[in-house]
């Protein structure tokens, strides 16, 4: 079985709880991950992330819909823009967020990334809709 995994290397100031699906997210080429938070047992999960490929957008958003993940009803994905231009890139990025806190919301971050890694290895899925290996980075 292939599992996504990135090679991306995190601060030490980063929420262990989020590095999971932060790797999962961040091994889709075409997905940047730029902040994250676990909300501390009191907040929502959060991930901010910037998107270069509509094949990671599209993966991501099937990843997370309620059709497919079952905690789908309970996790949103939105569009948000900021107020500074950098390098050229107008600020427009996308906030990945769960409904629940605290344990409950981990769970669901680490059923996503299971999630995420089914869809890697469906292959129906994968040649359906033009996907292919090369689109990610997987161990």
């Amino acid at each position: 079985m292939k599992i996504l995994k990135s090679n991306v290397l995190y601060d030490g100031d980063m929420d262990k709880e989020c590095i999971p699906l932060c790797d999962a997210m961040n091994a889709v080429k075409g997905i940047i991950t730029s902040e994250s938070c676990c909300g501390h047992g009191k907040e929502s999960f959060s991930i901010y992330f910037k998107v270069t490929s509509f094949k990671g957008l599209f993966f991501i958003t099937r990843c997370i819909d309620s059709r497919y993940f079952k905690y789908g009803c309970k996790w949103t994905c939105e569009l948000t823009v900021g107020d500074t231009i950098v390098d050229g890139i107008l600020p427009t990025s996308f906030y990945l967020h769960s409904e629940d806190v605290g344990e409950e919301a981990y769970k669901q971050a680490n059923d996503l990334v299971k999630n995420m890694n089914w869809h890697l290895n469906h292959k129906n899925f994968m040649k359906g809709f033009g996907l292919d290996l090369e689109d990610f980075e997987w161990e």
